[in-house]
């Protein structure tokens, strides 16, 4: 089925970057519909197409999550003959996404100023550590390394995210430089390079962490933060359940205080625990006098900015029912029926459908339409696939598939 086109139809993206960062910002391009292109290398591709768990013979949850819409092509750019078909194929593109090591692109010969001397109107975003010059980003580094640089971790009680923030801090920084430079292109005519730091992303996430920091006199420890304070936490129900109580404005805490008998605590919903201990007990033991079923139902006609703490099961189920167009099942080929989330970008002049999505390419599957378009001949690519130079996703076997799930207990 082709894509419709939209006003990213006319756009080419040809994406080096493997996990997170790169694959959210291309991601963005994609779903709007534009052309992404994944270059991978000739061995295992992207690293994220091999992480468990898997369906399908070795379909990554991860692929199909960062991979969709999106080609492949796998090459060796260690073969010079292929560094120079991909040049001709970056001759016409508009976007080159990349999350190697300083230096790396230089010696493939795939770097910014040798792509910019045959395609000036490039924009050429570079994904690392620490930025382009700073030799920290050199060595090897991830999300969590970052996270515990930038003193995040320290508030956090040292312990990690389910989410991977430094990656998705600097994926979405990444996909607004890159739409901000094509807006600037077609005001000058000009591409651009963007030095995407992965840590300075971070540290601006980390802003209001760090700002309190200083109004605080140099210290921010959990117990520093606003939260949770009396009336912004969390607490459990009578059958096990947790209810999120969000109420910072008086509006919702003070009437909240009124309907459960306890207007005296009103003082106290933006003190911490060791403020207001005593408050703190009041709501505890107050949840935790009904079952959770019990609470939705009594705050079924009240506005109180408190919600339900769904387990992953019921969330989706949820989701899935109420908001489709942000989290939906698709069909993709070999693997079958997945969870796809929509674009959050509800842009009224280009309705992006979940159902619409496509699933990623294998790896290399796209390798020689794109060699045709550049020029090469059938004997050229068979030549460069006997030579191992490149793969062209007709070699992919399947694997067993791995779904580890952890005990209960």
């Amino acid at each position: 089925m082709a894509k419709k086109a939209t006003p990213f139809s006319n756009i080419t993206v040809l994406d080096f970057s493997r996990y997170l960062p790169g694959g959210y910002a291309t991601q963005v391009l994609a779903d709007l519909g534009a052309e992404v292109i994944k270059v991978e290398d000739t061995g295992l591709g992207d690293f994220m197409r091999h992480d468990y768990p898997t369906m399908g013979g070795g379909i990554s949850y991860y692929i199909t999550a960062l991979g969709r819409n999106k080609k492949s092509v796998s090459l060796n750019l260690k073969d010079s003959e292929v560094v120079d078909w991909f040049l001709k194929i970056a001759k016409e593109a508009d976007i080159i996404v990349e999350s190697f090591r300083p230096g790396v692109t230089a010696k493939l010969g795939i770097d910014y100023e040798t792509v910019k001397a045959i395609n000036p109107r490039i924009i050429y975003c570079s994904i690392s550590g620490y930025g382009a010059t700073d030799p920290r980003s050199k060595k090897a580094q991830h999300d969590l390394n970052m996270q515990a640089t930038s003193g995040y971790l320290s508030v956090n009680y040292g312990s990690t995210s389910p989410l991977h923030l430094c990656d998705l801090s600097s994926g979405m920084v990444a996909g607004q430089a890159l739409l901000a430079a094509l807006y600037a292109r077609e005001q000058t005519g000009e591409g651009c390079y963007i030095d995407t730091s992965m840590f300075d992303c971070f540290v601006w996430w980390n802003s209001l962490l760090d700002s309190r920091w200083c109004f605080n006199g140099g210290e921010c420890k959990r117990n520093d933060l606003e939260y949770p304070s009396t009336a912004y936490n969390v607490y459990e129900t009578a059958d096990g359940g947790k209810l999120a109580l969000g109420m910072v404005e008086p509006k919702f805490w003070e009437p909240f205080c009124d309907a459960i008998g306890h207007p005296e605590i009103k003082p106290t919903g933006l003190m911490r625990e060791w403020e207001a201990p005593e408050a703190f007990e009041i709501v505890r033991e107050t949840i935790k006098s009904k079952t959770t079923q019990e609470w939705l139902d009594w705050l079924e006609d009240k506005d109180f900015c408190i919600a339900k703490v769904n387990s992953k099961t019921e969330a989706v189920e949820q989701i899935t029912r109420e908001n489709p167009e942000a989290l939906a099942w698709v069909e993709f080929p070999r693997v079958g029926r997945v969870l796809q989330t929509g674009l959050p970008h509800h842009l009224s002049n280009i309705p992006v459908e979940i159902s619409e999505f496509e699933a990623p390419s294998l790896l290399g599957e796209d390798t020689a339409e794109y060699l045709k378009k550049a020029g090469a001949d059938d004997e050229t690519i068979a030549r460069l696939k006997e030579n191992g130079s490149i793969r062209l996703g007709d070699d992919i076997e399947e694997e067993e598939d791995f779904a580890p799930i952890a005990p209960t207990n």
